[in-house]
């Protein structure tokens, strides 16, 4: 299934672009620049179990600047990349990077990029106006306790799970019919810690690295006299290396299912995700540090009228962690109100309690934050 799906996409591009005579432009491709910025500042009551005495104070800075550009080709495709840059740390970070073809065919993405199935999941998670708790972002303000250990885009900090992050790969969408798009994508490699290896064109070693990750999706998105309504799942596959086979390790399988339901201002929805087949992380000594075997889920409701708008999300997730020490767990609760300032500029409060255990121990990290937001888009 996995070479059909390499195969077909690879085959749907070359027809694309392979016009029998050269393809002129109207206007040459400029890339414009868009981004956003995010700041929280929280302030509350901290503490961690058999640990230090923790600041009561937090703050999470996150933003990209990004250079955008497409062009309409005469014979109908349209051509673009994007580039990000971070704009949360103090050096020069590239994020995502890519070069896309569209047409009546569906679009065509190629380069360091999440799967499709990662990047039509967003529009049905728990909806939330405030501090996000279903991305990683709980653990800026809830200290984990010692042992506990958390990975971004897995089941202990999201519903939104993906084989990797912003792996060199090609994924493809389809055009929309009566509501719904199918999505496929593959990506030759990823490393052991679960990032991309972007900028390499390598094949992996299937010694040691995870390898022939793909992920098909399926999204439904449409309005029914005046209610909305969204969903979407989706299903990922890697190959383990065979270090990781040699432990009694699987190729990791991952399995996303949501929904979310609008009308008059209101919305309400929630998500699942099970790593059922989880990733197995070396120690570099020839032992297992952890498995990322797990599930997490999240409901949620909000109602926006004007500039206003108001949520309450719950999270929770949770990953077997350092193998035969039981699973690792986090809990999650935002309350939140926000107020539009103007165009792509929105500040929030909101209160969240959040809460991370380690079953081996029973040691937890939790958290009450009251937390102010800017959020800045352009």
């Amino acid at each position: 299934m996995r070479k059909q799906l390499l195969l077909g996409t690879t085959a749907l591009l070359a027809g694309a672009v392979a016009m029998p005579s050269f393809a002129s432009a109207e206007d040459p491709l400029r890339l414009s620049v868009r981004g956003f910025k995010n700041e929280y500042f929280g302030i509350g009551d901290v503490d961690i179990d058999n640990g230090p005495p923790m600041n009561s104070t937090g703050e999470f800075s996150d933003g990209e600047i990004q250079f955008r550009g497409s062009t309409a080709l005469d014979n109908g495709l349209t051509v673009g990349v994007q580039i990000e840059l971070e704009a949360d740390s103090r050096g020069d970070q590239i994020d995502e990077a890519y070069a896309f073809v569209e047409g009546g065919f569906g679009k065509i993405v190629i380069g360091g990029e999440n799967l499709a199935n990662y990047n039509t999941f967003w529009g049905v998670t728990a909806p939330n106006v405030g501090t996000p708790i279903n991305s990683g972002w709980i653990t800026v303000f809830v200290p984990p306790p010692a042992g506990h250990e958390l990975s971004f885009r897995s089941t202990i900090t999201t519903t939104n799970v993906d084989i990797g992050n912003d792996e060199n790969s090609i994924s493809y969408y389809s055009p929309r019919f009566a509501g719904f798009q199918f999505t496929g994508g593959y990506a030759p490699t990823v490393n052991d810690s679960g990032e991309g290896k972007t900028f390499t064109g390598f094949e992996a070693n299937e010694n040691t690295e995870f390898h022939n990750a793909f992920g098909v999706g399926l999204n439904f998105n449409e309005s029914f006299n005046g209610v909305s309504l969204k969903v979407a799942g989706g299903y990922n596959r890697i190959e383990a290396p065979n270090e990781v086979e040699a432990l009694g390790g699987d190729d990791v399988q991952q399995l996303k299912v949501g929904i979310n339901i609008g009308v008059a201002g209101f919305s309400v929805g929630g998500s699942y995700a099970n790593e059922f087949d989880g990733k197995i992380i070396t120690d570099g000594a020839g032992g297992i540090k952890r498995s990322e075997e797990g599930q997490s889920y999240d409901v949620g409701a909000s109602y926006s009228t004007g500039p206003w708008g108001v949520s309450a999300t719950y999270f929770h997730g949770e990953w077997e962690g350092d193998v035969g020490n039981g699973d690792e767990e986090v809990d999650a609760f935002v309350g939140a109100v926000s107020y539009a300032l103007g165009p792509g500029i929105k500040t929030s409060f909101s209160v969240m309690y959040g809460a991370l255990e380690d079953d081996a121990t029973g040691d937890e990290g939790t958290a009450t934050m009251g937390i102010i937001g800017l959020s800045v888009s352009f």
